[in-house]
This record gives structure tokens, sequence and C-alpha cells, in this order.
């Protein structure tokens, strides 16, 4: 059994939490977010303990495994602490808006030796992942263009867009790394 903390309780917070709680190998100790009224909304939806501080989640042996749903200005420190914790980490993408501190962010989970996984979620979708096979297998044949459009199911809200870089940055790290992955 994989015990999880939750580190953000908005929109995608919310999906990552129903998918820990629903498999039936895991399970949702903490959800973590500064607006305690989220935080406390989606713990106990899921069975979870609502904290406004990461440091009790990191510093319980119970949780195996940190799930980084914040703000993107907020993802290397909480990887950073994660890792230095010697948690198993997902973390949302981007890692952050500057190189250097991505650089830096990825150094101290190399020095810490825990498993990282950077959200890339269409590498795991059924269509992608077919697209995948079939071009390394020559079904299709030689890639020479890709187009791709994508589409969110609604807008984000303003205060996370002031600080993700963008709702086009933010979405289109996911292009970038499909049309690398393909």
């Amino acid at each position: 059994m994989l015990k999880m903390c939750l580190i953000g309780a908005g929109r995608i917070g919310a999906i990552h939490a129903g998918n820990v709680a629903a498999h039936p190998d895991s399970r949702l100790l903490y959800v973590v977010d500064s607006n305690r009224e989220a935080a406390v909304g989606l713990a106990q939806r899921h069975g979870a303990e609502a904290l406004t501080s990461v440091d009790q989640a990191l510093a319980s042996k119970e949780v195996g495994g940190v799930l980084i749903a914040s703000s993107t200005n907020t993802h290397v420190d909480y990887l950073i602490e994660a890792a230095r914790a010697g948690k198993a980490i997902f973390c949302e993408k981007p890692i952050d808006l500057d190189l250097a501190r991505a650089d830096g962010a990825i150094a101290e989970i190399e020095k810490a030796g825990v498993p990282c996984l950077i959200a890339f979620n269409r590498r795991f979708d059924p269509s992608f992942r077919k697209l995948h096979d079939d071009l390394r297998a020559g079904v299709i044949g030689e890639l020479e263009t890709v187009i791709v459009t994508s589409r969110d199911p609604g807008p984000p809200p303003l205060d996370y867009v002031k600080v993700s870089g963008g709702l086009f940055r933010d979405m289109m790290i996911h292009d970038f790394d499909l049309a690398r992955w393909l």
C-alpha cells in the first residue's frame, strides 16, 4: 500500500486525489494547501487529513510518496523538500519556469536517489501510446510532420495563470514533450 501526500488542492490536485483514492494499492493520507478551506474540502472527500504546511506530511514515516499538484512557482521547493525527505515524487509539469532552478531540483532528486516522475500524461494516453508504438514498429512509416491540437477542459483560474507562465506555456510543454517522444 502506497500512502500518499498530495500538495495542491486545486483543479488538477482534485483529479489526482480521486485517482489516488480510487486505486486499491494506494491511500491518500494528507492534502496540503495554503488555502485551508480547499485542503479540508478535498481531504474530507477522500478520507485524508488536511494540512496547510507540508512539514508534517514529509516527516511522516507512513508517507511513501508525494504528489505535487500546486502552482508552478512552488514545484522546485516541494521537489527538493520531498527528495530530501526520501519520498518518491510525482510532480506536475513544468518543474519551474527558470531552467537553472529546474536543473537544481533535478540535481537534488538525483542526489537523494528517489524516484521522480514529471506528469507528461500524454505518454500514457492509449491513443498516443499506440501512435508511438506503431511509429517504432514501422507500421506508419517515417515521422515527418507533427501537428498538435490541444484543448483543456476549461480555463484555469486567473491566480494560477499569473504564476504558471500562462496557459500557452503551461499547455505547450505537453506538445514539446509529445513531439520529442514521438
